[in-house]
């Protein structure tokens, strides 16, 4: 994980960040970007701190999230965090990956996008 409970303080919605250099770095830009769908920041940074303490002590984000559906994808990517990762990097149209990841639709890969330092050249942006 980035460093600890103290690196999960800061909120990164809406700022350009750098690439990540491993999985666990992508594997929370990830889940940060879930946590964040559809809720306000505050709920947002507190969803994600709650999973990514879960996680860290091999329990399953269900701990941190009352949606089941939203707590299953955080497992799963953070589990498959090593595969992901190497898809992502080995990928052309990374814009496009993003889209495959469990719960990271349409509009959330624009959001992703930005979080990792990739957002797309060509101009769309996020509407939520």
């Amino acid at each position: 994980m980035r460093n600890d409970a103290s690196a999960f303080q800061a909120d990164i919605s809406g700022v350009e960040t750098s690439m990540p250099e491993t999985a666990d770095e992508f594997a929370q830009h990830v889940i940060e970007t879930i946590c964040h769908a559809s809720v306000t920041p505050a709920i947002g940074r507190r969803t994600f701190e709650r999973c990514m303490r879960a996680l860290s002590f091999g329990s399953t984000a269900r701990v941190g999230f009352r949606h089941p559906a939203k707590a299953e994808a955080v497992d799963r990517v953070w589990h498959e965090r090593e595969r992901l990762f190497a898809e992502y990097t080995a990928s052309p149209d990374k814009l496009q990956y993003l889209a495959t990841l469990p719960w990271i639709g349409p509009v959330t890969k624009h959001s992703l996008a930005r979080r990792l330092g990739i957002y797309a050249a060509h101009g769309e942006r996020s509407v939520a």
